[in-house]
Order: C-alpha cells, then structure tokens, then sequence
C-alpha cells in the first residue's frame, strides 16, 4: 500500500472531506476508516514520509483544535479526535514529523486533551502524552511545552 503510493490519494481524500465548508456528519464513518488506516500506515518510517510534506499534520490539528469539526461530527467526534491524536503522535516520532508537529503548534492544540475532564478518555491523554513526548525532543518542542504550561 505505502509502496504503491496509496497514502497520498487517501490524505487528499482525507482532506476534502474534512474541510470546514464541506465536513458532513455523514462523512464521520469514511474519515474513520481513513483515520483508522493512517494509524495503520504511520506505524513505520515509509508511511509516515507518505504524508509529510501534504497538510495531513495541519489538517489533523485543525479537526482536533477548531470548533467545526466538533459540531458537526457531534457524537463521532471523540472518536475522530482521538484517532487524529494516535496518527500526530505517530508521526511526531519521525523527525520530520516532529518538525511539522512542531510548525503547527500541534503543542499547544493538543494539550487540552490532557485536562481530566468527562469527554476526555484514556486514549487521548495516551496519545497527547506521545505527542509530548517526542516533540519534547527537539528544541523548540520543549519552548512550546514550557510556554504551554507557564500560559495554564
């Protein structure tokens, strides 16, 4: 799949169907599949350099941190949200991953997935900790965090 080039098609589809103008509640089950795919994909190096460089990162950040997506996907929305945060954090441990993560404050947007709250769940903290983690790596991973928490 990666090999053939796969990936690419699936973020762009990805995309047009999770812009803010054109999101559907009918659309939550097909970008959960995708989503569920990319998790899938971004378990290796290969698949994850299948989606840099294409706004999967700046798509993902702007589903989990924007308030569209919520009010559209309503009750599929925890589940895309948490999904969105496994392909960040498993992108975040690439190294260009982590550069994108850091280039679209995923820092900052992620991090109120970390709050105990009812809607949160065990996976989002687990993979907003993953997030943490390896962006924490690099430099201005660690700035980002630093000011995140010194703003809470």
């Amino acid at each position: 799949m990666v090999e053939g080039g796969i990936p690419e098609f699936m973020i762009l589809s990805f995309i047009g169907h999770s812009e803010p103008k054109d999101i559907q509640y009918s659309d939550a089950q097909y970008l959960t599949y995708l989503l569920e795919a990319f998790v899938n994909v971004t378990f290796s190096d290969a698949g994850i350099e299948t989606l840099l460089g294409r706004d999967a990162i700046k798509q993902f950040n702007k589903i989990i941190g924007e308030d569209f997506a919520r009010e559209k996907l309503q009750d599929k929305f925890p589940k895309i949200a948490e999904l969105c945060l496994r392909v960040i954090g498993n992108m975040s441990i690439n190294h260009m991953g982590k550069e994108e993560c850091i280039e679209h404050k995923i820092i900052a947007t992620s991090f109120v997935y970390l709050a105990l709250s009812e809607e949160r769940s065990y996976e989002d903290a687990l993979n907003t900790s993953l997030i943490l983690m390896s962006t924490s790596i690099h430099l201005d991973g660690k700035n980002q965090i630093v000011d995140q928490v010194d703003n809470e």
